[in-house]
């Protein structure tokens, strides 16, 4: 199992596949993040008290976890470009 997380060992074009894949899954979640927000502000703020009530707190949680994943995709998506980079180095350095 550990030597599947050994992205080192993978080949350049499973490496690449995997940040593409993870770059993309950022993108639409931080959309999606971003147009729930501002729908969050804009209900609370017409609502108030009475978004409260209904729910808003649960929202901010889903949001919170939403907010994770994104980082999460950003996360391993910079470890692919530097594991990515540090191969093309060693490359043109021999």
């Amino acid at each position: 199992m550990m030597t599947i997380l050994k992205i080192n060992r993978w080949p350049w074009f499973l490496v690449f596949l995997l940040a593409g894949g993870t770059v993309t899954v950022f993108a639409f979640v931080s959309i999606n993040l971003f147009s729930q927000s501002m729908a969050s502000v804009e209900f609370l703020r017409k609502f108030g008290r009475e978004a409260i009530l209904h729910g808003v707190f649960w929202q901010w949680l889903e949001l919170v976890v939403w907010g994770l994943l994104s980082l999460s995709c950003w996360f391993l998506f910079k470890i692919c470009e530097h594991e990515l980079v540090d191969r093309y180095t060693a490359w043109t350095t021999k």
